[in-house]
């Protein structure tokens, strides 16, 4: 059976989808995701970062991947200094491994309404998967590995034309 995982931006108001997707992270993920100590309570990082999880426009965007009624992954792009923004991206560990993370940032190249941006995003030394999306992406490395963190950046091509 094949998984049809669909796209969609959320709005200020969509705290259940977020909320959905950090229940169903690991400590681990979420250590990996939120560079936090130990083990975190998915309650803390819901109080600590909403506002980042939820970001939308003008700001950025949050990006939902859904399989079915369930939301799964989540692509944040959080626009800073000018023309700068930070991505981060996290699926739910059942879904990991199954090309959702590729799909959310191929949007965000695909949307072309980041064309020009400087967009930069930061790993941990030891998150390999995380790295290796970012160079199959384009990403190139800007600094690292630095306090054990490597961080990446790419300059936003314009929209693909078919």
């Amino acid at each position: 059976m094949t998984t049809v995982i669909t796209l969609r931006e959320l709005d200020g108001t969509a705290a259940e989808d977020v909320r959905s997707v950090v229940l169903a992270c690991s400590p681990g993920t979420l250590r990996r995701r939120f560079f936090l100590p130990g083990r975190p309570d998915p309650a803390d990082v819901l109080g600590r970062y909403r506002r980042y999880l939820l970001a939308g426009p003008p700001d950025g965007v949050a990006l939902a991947a859904v399989d079915g009624a369930a939301t799964v992954g989540l692509l944040n792009l959080v626009a800073g200094e000018a023309r700068v923004a930070e991505l981060g991206i996290m699926v739910a560990d059942p879904w990991q491994r199954q090309g959702i993370a590729t799909g959310l940032a191929g949007w965000l190249r695909a949307s072309g309404r980041w064309a020009g941006w400087t967009v930069r995003a930061v790993t941990q030394v030891d998150n390999a998967a995380a790295r290796a999306l970012l160079r199959r992406q384009g990403f190139r490395v800007r600094h690292g590995p630095q306090h054990g963190e490597y961080e990446y950046e790419l300059t936003m091509p314009g929209p693909e034309v078919a």
